[in-house]
């Protein structure tokens, strides 16, 4: 019991070395153990190969300014609005297309509608109900 107990000190020692300095009695009571542990030397040695290959993989998976695009998203989320703003806002987003798109479609119904009715007939569409060209012609314009 006693021996997994100073395993698992001397193990915490040996992450914590390599992640800062040690007290020179930490450090004696770890250089010692090393010493005598075959099987210590290689955990270190593991963790190394660890410690490198993330630091070799993290530059190369994140782009740059990747630390203020985090930082901005979360400050983002700080100064979130109110339930029913932030509804609004996300309604109006999702259907001002559909909006647009459904106006249009109207308008063109409405005139369809009115051109093949006889609501307007054509000709006075065109302000031409019985005038002849001679009578246009005639009209002062001044």
């Amino acid at each position: 019991m006693k021996g997994k107990e100073t395993d698992r000190k001397v193990l915490g020692l040996l992450y914590r070395s390599l992640d800062g300095d040690l007290k020179d009695k930490d450090r004696k009571k770890l250089d010692e153990a090393l010493e005598r542990s075959e099987e210590l030397r290689k955990e270190k040695e593991k963790i190394l190969v660890q410690r490198q290959a993330l630091a070799d993989s993290a530059s190369q998976s994140f782009g740059p300014y990747f630390a203020e695009r985090v930082m901005n998203r979360i400050e983002g989320l700080r100064q979130t609005k109110n339930g029913w703003e932030a509804f609004y806002e996300n309604f109006m987003a999702a259907f001002r297309k559909v909006a647009i798109v459904s106006a249009a479609v109207l308008v063109l119904l409405i005139s369809y509608n009115v051109i093949k009715s006889d609501i307007v007939p054509e000709d006075e569409l065109f302000f031409m109900a019985g005038t002849t060209m001679e009578e246009i012609l005639d009209l002062p314009l001044f």
